[in-house]
């Protein structure tokens, strides 16, 4: 499993992804800037939707675990080399954990550095904002990996489909259509920010789920898409 575990980092190291990665993570940081700046600033419920609800829970956030997520199996499948793992005497769960861990190391540290620094500079370093960030984006990698690593082995297109679920779904719908948010990993990362952070989405509080909830479903997600994951790699027909 370890070996599995460094062939995957160095699968998914190459400098094209990591390039992207990169120029999506300054993105946020770019935004705080802006607003530490800005002398009049945003008041706090813009910069609760503005930062952590859309721009890094719909979109940095999950565009960089797809990207990662979704390659671990796939270039896999491409290269046809999946077939020699599946050959070997490792169980399947030996195989999907190693990519699981390998996606989570290479999207985390971007992901987590980006918003821990944009949350220092648009809320002036308030630790309790840092920490419910920390806390819901962290858990939501783990949730959004889960998902997108068994799309990798589910279709060919899991980038296409998973481009398109972030942004009509967690962007477009989830955003502006308040009752499906139960069905949308960004709203239960809202809801764990919430619960470490109560200064967090007041104004949207009675509409946020609880914190209890939120990691109840978010730990499920996890458990859940992580072991359709195994049976997927187990039942399939691989080329």
């Amino acid at each position: 499993m370890n070996s599995l575990y460094l062939i995957s980092l160095r699968q998914l190291t190459g400098r094209p992804r990591l390039a992207i990665i990169g120029l999506l993570s300054v993105v946020p940081i770019l935004m705080g800037i802006v607003v530490s700046l800005n002398e009049n600033g945003l008041d706090t419920s813009e910069l609760d939707d503005g930062l952590i609800a859309l721009l890094i829970g719909a979109a940095v956030l999950p565009i960089i675990t797809l990207t990662v997520s979704t390659a671990a199996l796939g270039n896999d499948l491409e290269d046809r080399t999946l077939s020699n793992l599946t050959l070997t005497p490792t169980p399947r769960w030996g195989i999907i954990l190693p990519k699981f861990a390998a996606a989570i190391t290479v999207a985390s540290p971007p992901i987590l550095i980006g918003a821990i620094v944009s949350i220092s500079l648009a809320y002036d370093g308030d630790s309790q904002a840092i920490a419910g960030v920390v806390v819901g984006v962290g858990l939501a990698i783990l949730a959004y990996t889960a998902v997108f690593l068994w799309l990798g082995l589910a279709t060919g297109r899991a980038l296409g489909y998973g481009l398109m679920y972030i942004f009509l779904w967690e962007f477009l719908f989830t955003g502006f259509v308040s009752g499906i948010r139960f069905l949308s990993i960004r709203a239960y990362m809202i809801g764990v920010v919430r619960g470490v952070d109560d200064d967090r989405f007041v104004e949207d509080a009675n509409q946020v789920i609880s914190l209890p909830v939120s990691l109840i479903v978010l730990l499920a997600i996890i458990v859940i898409f992580t072991a359709l994951a195994i049976r997927r790699l187990r039942t399939m027909d691989i080329p």
